[in-house]
């Protein structure tokens, strides 16, 4: 698995974040066809992984956590939609 950066294809969306939230850093990604945003702020990080094609795996979201999370979490909340295509990992500091 790789993650490529494609930031700079979502400038739109890079820009409404860091306007409309407390976010003070945003990087977009893409990990074949799962789309990976990760978000940091001050308090916390997050990380959303959405494919519109099949269900994001538990390896993918591993991987996900262990390459952009720097420090180990020690915990993390974990909520994905019914189909699980969408998943948000949510990380205190």
């Amino acid at each position: 698995m790789h993650l490529i950066d494609v930031t700079n294809s979502y400038r739109e969306l890079v820009h409404s974040q860091l306007n409309s939230t407390n976010v003070n850093y945003v990087k977009v990604y893409s990990l074949g066809n799962t789309s990976v945003i990760y978000t940091e702020s001050d308090d916390a990080i997050g990380v959303v992984l959405e494919n519109h094609s099949r269900r994001v795996r538990k390896e993918e979201t591993e991987f996900v956590i262990k390459r952009l999370v720097k420090e180990k979490p020690v915990s993390y909340t974990l909520t994905c939609d019914k189909s699980q295509r969408v998943i948000e990992v949510h990380i205190d500091k």
